[in-house]
């Protein structure tokens, strides 16, 4: 059984992109999570950075929810 999930061909996130007009920068974020935002000088680059500060978002996000599962659980 594999329980691996591969996030690019199986999710299919749909970053919603935005350009700076002072900068010429990009914005980048998911639809419906706004939480995590990504720059970048292209939009390659801006989903690029976007991916990874989704994916550190949903690792510290985890680990909150484990910590507090824990800890009522032994409070109780």
């Amino acid at each position: 059984m594999n329980t691996k999930v591969d996030f690019i061909n199986e999710i299919k996130p749909n970053a919603v992109f935005r350009q700076d007009e002072k900068s010429g920068y990009y914005k980048a974020h998911y639809k419906g999570f706004l939480q995590a935002i990504g720059m970048g000088k292209t939009k390659e680059e801006a989903e690029l950075n976007l991916l990874e500060i989704f994916i550190a978002t949903l690792k510290e996000r985890g680990e909150k929810i484990r910590e507090q599962s824990l800890n009522s659980y032994y409070a109780g």
